[in-house]
């Protein structure tokens, strides 16, 4: 006879610290995309959507990061919301850096699959290094830092 475990399944709940640490993490990937646009070059096809991008990318990851476990201290808080306000500049990155191996794939500039993925990681390591401004980097980490602490009070107080 085989036996029946049942799992805890509220790992996906929706929760109000997942709620709050999305939310604010997505206004903050939707400001440092704003930000990174006027830094991009001009011919940079795809970087006009870049602050909605970065927004649904802060969206889920701080619904997946943030909101899974907000910390038991502010501290504790602050260093999820760094950790995953600097994994929504890698995924904007990664999606600066696919559009533009797109862009030139369909111009055959690339002789193998291989090559084209490199780049990818070249092209968003090119525009990291764009990125790297203050305006940037300073909305990333006060957004990050803010949206730990309100995803803490969101799961403190609003059980």
């Amino acid at each position: 006879m085989q036996r029946v475990v049942l799992r805890k399944a509220s790992h996906g709940m929706p929760t109000m610290g997942r709620l709050f640490g999305g939310a604010g993490l997505a206004a903050t990937g939707y400001l440092a995309g704003a930000a990174i646009v006027p830094l991009l070059p001009q011919a940079m096809k795809g970087a006009a959507i870049l602050p909605v991008v970065a927004a649904s990318f802060g969206l889920l990851i701080g619904w997946r990061v943030i909101g899974r476990f907000p910390g038991k201290t502010m501290r504790e808080a602050v260093l999820t919301g760094l950790k995953a306000a600097s994994f929504v500049l890698i995924w904007a990155m990664i999606y600066l850096g696919l559009v533009q191996m797109l862009r030139q794939a369909m111009r055959n500039r690339y002789d193998s699959v291989t090559e084209a993925v490199v780049d990818i990681l070249n092209q968003g390591l090119q525009f990291a290094i764009m990125a790297a401004h203050p305006m940037v980097l300073g909305s990333l980490l006060v957004g990050g830092a803010l949206s730990g602490m309100v995803a803490l009070w969101g799961h403190r107080k609003l059980r």
